[in-house]
């Protein structure tokens, strides 16, 4: 066997650990690095539209109220605009029709002070009215989900609230009162977003029409009002 000189091996004995330690920067590792591991992907949650949840809302509501008075060819007839903040509680329930259809049953209950100062409508009568303190919805849902966390959707139903009127007549008997707990109906529509995989933000209009209401007044004598009601509300829900 032919032995190999002192030097010659010396050289091969440093010569091998080099060759690995090039051969991983050029495979794009910096020299005694570790092998790199699999990439860290952060998955957005996914948001489950099926199933109770409860919520809570505030807002802007603005409305009418109509005041109409047959007497000496209806000189008490007059509108009366109102605003003010609104709030409210909610509890509902979503089913999934398919992966894109959603359809829902909503109830809320909540308070609001909608009004106007008074006004002057003939000859010394004077008007006042408020909506409020109590107002409410039980309303059906139907959306569709843009995407698996966008919905977009129309509601209406059953609505009510507390209604404050009074015309003021310029003479005994004439005044006509309309305080009451009033019941009507709501369309509106709104947008609602997961932010998280228990919980949505939303943004929502509902227009309410509580109809036509007829009386006489003390002195027998016919009256009627009318009142509608607008809310634009923003709002969060949770799953438990």
């Amino acid at each position: 066997m032919t032995r190999l000189p002192l030097t010659t091996a010396i050289l091969i004995a440093f010569a091998l650990p080099s060759v690995g330690i090039d051969a991983a920067v050029a495979n794009g590792r910096p020299r005694g690095a570790p092998p790199p591991s699999d990439p860290i992907v952060y998955a957005t949650p996914e948001y489950n539209w099926q199933g109770l949840y409860f919520g809570a809302s505030v807002g802007y509501g603005w409305g009418t109220s109509s005041h109409e008075y047959y007497r000496n060819d209806n000189h008490g007839t007059a509108t009366q605009d109102l605003s003010g903040g609104v709030a409210g509680l909610t509890v509902g329930y979503n089913f999934m029709m398919s992966p894109g259809l959603l359809v829902g049953l909503e109830a809320d209950v909540g308070v609001m002070d909608l009004s106007a100062e008074d006004k002057v409508i003939f000859d010394g009568h004077v008007w006042k009215a408020s909506f409020g303190p109590m107002w409410g919805t039980m309303r059906a849902r139907a959306g569709f989900l843009m995407t698996p966390s966008t919905l977009i959707y129309g509601t209406g139903g059953f609505a009510f609230m507390d209604v404050d009127e009074v015309g003021y007549g310029d003479a005994a008997g004439q005044t006509a009162w309309n305080r009451n707990f009033r019941t009507g109906w709501t369309l509106g529509g709104g947008l609602e977003q997961a932010v998280s995989s228990n919980m949505t933000v939303k943004v929502e209009y509902l227009y309410m029409d509580f109809g036509r209401i007829e009386g006489l007044s003390e002195n027998r004598e016919t009256y009627a009002f009318e009142n509608t009601a607008s809310v634009v509300r923003v709002g969060a829900n949770w799953k438990f």
